[in-house]
C-alpha cells in the first residue's frame, strides 16, 4: 500500500474523518489522472482545457470529472461506481450529526455494495450478546473495528491504483 494512502487514512479517527480523507485522496488522484488524459502543451488545446476543470469551471467538480473519465474508458464501471458510492456517502455522513463507529450496521452496508471489496464474508458479524461493559466485548469490537478499517484501506489502495493509469488517448 502507498505510504501516502495508509499515512493519511491512519490520521482519521472517526469513520468520518475516514471517508473524508479517502474521498480527498479520490478527488487528488482524479485530477493527477485529468491532468495525464487532458493537459496538453499545445497553448491552444491547454487553455481551453484548463478552463474546463478550474474552480469555476465546469469540469471541476469530481463526479463530473468521474462521468468524463467514465464515458471516455479511462476508468471502468465498477471503479466509478464505487468512487460515487464514497462521494455520497461522505455527503451522508455529513449531513448526520450521530457519530458512527466503523462496524456500524451503516458503514457494513456500505462495504457490502463496494464492487472492489474483495472479501465480502470478512464483514459478516455474529450479534454479540455479551455485556458492553466487559472487557471480552470490548476486545471484540477493537478486532471488528481494525477488520473494518483495513479492509477499507484495501479497498481504497485497490481504487487508487486503478486511478493510475496512462491515458489512452
Amino acid at each position: 500500500m502507498d505510504d501516502p494512502i495508509y499515512e493519511k487514512l491512519s490520521e482519521a479517527t472517526s469513520i468520518r474523518g475516514f471517508i473524508t480523507a479517502s474521498v480527498a485522496l479520490f478527488d487528488d488522484a482524479v485530477d493527477s489522472l485529468i491532468n495525464r488524459v487532458f493537459r496538453k502543451t499545445d497553448f491552444a488545446v491547454k487553455s481551453v482545457v484548463d478552463s474546463l476543470f478550474m474552480t469555476s469551471g465546469p469540469l471541476f467538480d469530481l463526479a463530473i470529472r468521474l462521468k468524463v473519465l467514465l464515458g471516455l474508458g479511462v476508468i471502468d464501471h465498477h471503479v466509478f461506481e464505487d468512487l460515487n458510492a464514497f462521494i455520497k456517502f461522505k455527503e451522508k455522513l455529513n449531513n448526520d450529526e450521530k457519530e458512527y463507529r466503523f462496524f456500524d450496521p451503516i458503514v457494513i452496508e456500505f462495504m457490502q455494495g463496494l464492487h472492489l471489496q474483495q472479501d465480502k464474508t470478512l464483514l459478516n458479524f455474529p450479534e454479540d450478546k455479551e455485556d458492553p461493559d466487559s472487557l471480552s466485548y470490548q476486545i471484540k469490537m477493537q478486532r471488528k473495528e481494525k477488520l473494518v478499517r483495513s479492509c477499507l484501506m484495501l479497498t481504497i489502495n485497490e481504487i487508487y491504483e486503478r486511478l493510475q493509469v496512462e491515458s489512452p488517448l
